[in-house]
């Protein structure tokens, strides 16, 4: 199957969108949890960059709990460009369903375990899996899945 010239650069654009996201999200993750370290032990030297200098004066807490506001946006981002990702991809709005019924499932998975580990007292194992169940909604995973998926069945082999 060769790659149309529009079509290559959207699948460029779309690999150099979701890098830059990710490296964004990895960047601002890993500097609030150092500032985190560094306020919890109270002896750790580590300054925030200037870009996230907002941050600097926030109590733990509030730092803490701002992180799971920084996940639903995340969250949110990444089904915002797996949703155009398919579109473009696909040239058909009613794919765009395939996206809502993987993000919804990988969303109530995230409930149930993460409520099963609180209820049932095994909450160091269930956040585990939660958490690795976040970080496949806030990558391109679920695009990279979706997209090709939906080609082959659109192909006439």
């Amino acid at each position: 199957m060769k790659l149309k010239l529009k079509e290559s650069i959207f699948i460029l654009l779309a690999i150099i969108v979701f890098t830059a996201v990710g490296f964004f999200r990895d960047a601002v993750f890993m500097n609030i949890n150092s500032q985190l370290y560094k306020l919890y032990f109270k002896n750790y030297e580590y300054s925030l960059p200037d870009w996230l200098g907002i941050f600097d004066s926030w109590p733990y807490m509030k730092l803490y709990y701002f992180k799971y506001v920084l996940t639903a946006l995340f969250v949110l981002l990444y089904l915002l460009l797996s949703l155009l990702s398919v579109k473009l991809f696909t040239n058909n709005t009613k794919n765009l369903k395939w996206v809502y019924y993987a993000y919804g499932i990988v969303l109530l998975l995230f409930v149930l375990t993460y409520s099963s580990g609180y209820f049932l007292d095994n909450f160091p194992k269930g956040f585990l899996f939660t958490r690795n169940l976040l970080g496949l909604l806030q990558s391109p995973f679920i695009t990279m899945i979706i997209i090709p998926a939906l080609r082959l069945e659109n192909s006439k082999i």
